[in-house]
């Protein structure tokens, strides 16, 4: 459980939407640090923003400074001060009011002050009302607001003024989950329980010795203890807090109550966007030895990272969840678990092998494959297409087309095979092994573990039940039926010496995705999936969707592989969005470009699911599919694919947007066109319509392609038009 406090530094809609999508199950309000007058709108405001519950965390009973002229007052050692009460003259340079009415009841000469945890120590010397004063032990800076130690135990009430205020509009609020500070003993959380006419969750805040002294009757009373680390270490020594803890937590446990755990757990980062390794280790270990959840304090409510410091801690704990019971190399070795989407099937597919002696492939048959089969082979034994690990057979082929669904009942829409003509199949010597050649490099880059050797059967009905159709005027189709009648079966595996080979420019493996995404921190990944430069159309679904999800990042994943004549290169695809980026476009969002070396299938609504599984395995948990997603001319209905997934439960969230144009009567991109807009008025962005736009000469609009963008493809074309186009003529 991960508890935040919010605070200048996130109290605002994006970062608190954001840190909910992070796992943040629980926000506070400290009552130390809102006015009363602020209190309501606060709570109503970020009730706005959230459905995870809101809390209050009180004053409580401890003794602070109270408004000191310029929140600033340096004491030097050796000199006196002066305390006063409430209502003491706050102009007074030399004074340090006391947020009590009546101190000289409650200090007595002798009593050593520790203002600030520790920062400036005083001692009484004299108590005559109106003024008490002190002599400064060991001087330093005091502000406003802060905590005093005293170093015996003194009487003051359980709540303040401003608490009992605050619980009247938590009534009127509905809010009913509070957290008790500076709980003394079991009866201060009955005492709160009666104020309120229904039932209420009370998390004690053990911060000082009385409270560990009565720690027995306050575990029994609540529905949970928070060890506050930093006030507790007003009355324990710090070289014993960590043993402290353990108590407390040990108690909690043996009484089945939920504990909590606040300060310092990643104190570095109210200044930096990274913890330290003490740090880490600190609440790992605190994870491991009982606390239910983990507190932010000032980190997030102060610090410059609110939600990075979510991430992190989000990220500990589930690495701590999902620990084996034995830590073994290999867990070490592999990205961290943090909260990235699972591979597709739970598994990462790792197909590779090390030959250092080339006579062991000189003595294998060896096949040369189209660069489509190689392109399947690399996305096979990188993990792209887990859980799958093979090419199919005819069984496999027949399951998945009929079911949708692997032989372990995992859902996969679209059939992987490795196809040969009949020559080929001639060709080919049968053998348990065999060695694979690139047409493309002309090297041997892969072997494979052969299961079968099978003639497709009824290659007709296979077509319709894969694209609908078997008509040669259909790509696929096409495509299909020049492949070849037959198919081979069995796990292909990459030798590492030629993996960077077959490796094209800009590609990153699910296993190079996923670290870098736990380098970021990112857990919430937006996938997109193109063929085309950036229109407007596209940009303005891939802002629509970070800002709806509020995610982490997008990982831009265009096609390199296999195209037809007069589509856009992937120099020119990669190079508009790295302008795009240089832009500012997704700021502050993240971003990550990682090209997918492979090629249309034109298959339709099951491509569309297909392509989604392959970004899944890349780390993203959410994916945009466009109205027209891996659309064929006339062959499938514009919303066939949108329609497709909610037949299927992948695991991820699919964004699904309608058709994006420019309406000229209100001069707005849009996906949402309504009736009462002209027909005319809206302008189509697309792909296509650009492509053909640039090819020809002709101006664009900037509301239909970047004005930048258009500025780099028009150079580009100018120096060198088959960077911008295939085959161009």
């Amino acid at each position: 459980m991960i508890i935040a406090t919010l605070g200048p530094s996130s109290l605002f809609e994006r970062i608190v939407k954001k840190m909910d999508v992070l796992g943040v199950d629980l926000f506070r309000i400290n009552l130390s640090h809102v006015s009363i007058d602020e209190f309501e709108k606060t709570i109503k405001m970020v009730k706005s923003w959230t459905e995870k519950p809101v809390c209050l965390d009180t004053e409580g009973a401890q003794l602070r400074t109270g408004k000191i002229k310029d929140d600033r007052l340096l004491l030097i050692t050796g000199s006196t001060i002066k305390f006063g009460d409430l209502y003491a003259n706050k102009s007074d340079k030399a004074l340090i009011p006391l947020n009590v009415q009546t101190p000289g009841e409650l200090l007595s000469k002798g009593d050593l002050l520790r203002i600030d945890f520790n920062s400036v120590i005083v001692q009484i010397t004299e108590v005559e009302e109106p003024n008490i004063l002190a002599r400064v032990i060991k001087g330093g800076e005091v502000g406003s607001n802060k905590g005093i130690g005293v170093d015996r135990s003194v009487n003051l009430p359980t709540f303040t003024d401003k608490d009992l205020s605050a619980f009247k509009i938590s009534k009127r609020l509905g809010l009913d989950t509070f957290f008790l500070s500076f709980c003394s003993r079991g009866k201060d959380v009955t005492t709160l329980r009666k104020i309120f006419d229904y039932p209420i969750k009370i998390i004690s805040k053990i911060e000082s010795n009385i409270a560990l002294l009565n720690l027995l009757s306050i575990c029994k009373e609540s529905d949970g203890i928070l060890i506050d680390r930093g006030d507790l270490s007003r009355d324990i020594p710090l070289t014993k807090i960590a043993f402290a803890q353990s108590y407390i937590l040990d108690i909690a446990k043996g009484m089945d109550v939920p504990s909590y755990v606040a300060t310092n757990l990643v104190e570095s980062m109210v200044e930096k966007p990274e913890p330290n390794r003490a740090e880490i280790n600190d609440i790992v270990n605190t994870l491991k030895s009982g606390a239910d959840g983990l507190v932010l304090a000032a980190e997030s409510a102060i610090g410059k990272y609110p939600t990075e410091c979510v991430r992190v801690v989000s990220n500990l704990i589930k690495e701590v969840d999902n620990q084996p019971t034995q830590i073994e190399l290999q867990y070490l070795l592999e990205p961290p678990s943090g909260n990235i989407i699972s591979p597709h099937g739970g598994r990462l597919v790792q197909q590779s092998i090390q030959i250092e002696k080339k006579s062991m492939i000189n003595n294998l048959p060896v096949v040369a494959v189209n660069q489509r089969v190689e392109s399947d082979i690399i996305q096979i034994t990188n993990g792209t297409y887990s859980p799958l690990n093979r090419f199919m057979n005819q069984d496999e082929l027949d399951l998945v087309l009929d079911k949708n669904e692997l032989r372990d009942k995992t859902i996969w829409p679209i059939p992987i095979l490795f196809q040969l003509n009949r020559k080929q199949k001639k060709d080919l010597i049968t053998n348990d092994q065999i060695a694979l050649k690139s047409e493309r490099t002309g090297q041997v880059f892969a072997l494979m573990d052969v299961e079968k050797l099978e003639e497709l059967k009824d290659i007709n009905n296979i077509a319709k039940n894969w694209f609908g159709t078997d008509n040669l005027k259909h790509p696929g189709v096409a495509q299909f039926f020049n492949s070849g009648n037959y198919i081979l079966s069995g796990k292909p595996f990459l030798i590492e010496k030629y993996k960077s080979v077959s490796i094209t420019n800009y590609e990153l493996t699910p296993v190079q995705t996923r670290n870098i995404f736990g380098i970021y921190g990112w857990s919430n990944i937006i996938g997109y999936h193109t063929r085309n430069v950036p229109h407007r159309g596209h940009e303005y679904i891939q802002r629509k969707a970070l800002e709806e999800t509020h995610a982490d990042g997008i990982f831009i994943s265009p096609v390199t592989g296999i195209k037809k004549q007069g589509d856009f290169t992937a120099v020119a695809i990669i190079h508009c969005f790295e302008k795009l980026i240089e832009d500012g476009f997704y700021d502050p969002f993240g971003t990550l470009i990682g090209s997918f070396n492979t090629y249309s299938r034109y298959s339709g609504p099951k491509e569309a699911v297909f392509t989604a599984i392959c970004r899944k395995n890349y780390g993203c948990n959410y994916f945009i599919v466009g109205r027209d997603h891996t659309g064929v001319g006339e062959f499938y209905a514009e919303d066939a694919s949108q329609k497709f997934f909610d037949e299927l439960d992948l695991g991820m969230k699919i964004l699904k947007f309608d058709k994006v144009g420019y309406c000229l009567e209100r001069k707005i991109i849009t996906d949402n066109f309504s009736t009462n807009d002209a027909n005319n008025s809206m302008v189509d962005i697309s792909g296509s319509k650009v492509r053909n736009l640039i090819y020809q000469g002709k101006e664009i609009a900037d509301y239909i392609l970047r004005s930048s963008l258009l500025k780099e493809l028009n150079i580009m074309m100018s120096n060198k038009p088959n960077d911008v186009f295939i085959n161009i003529k």
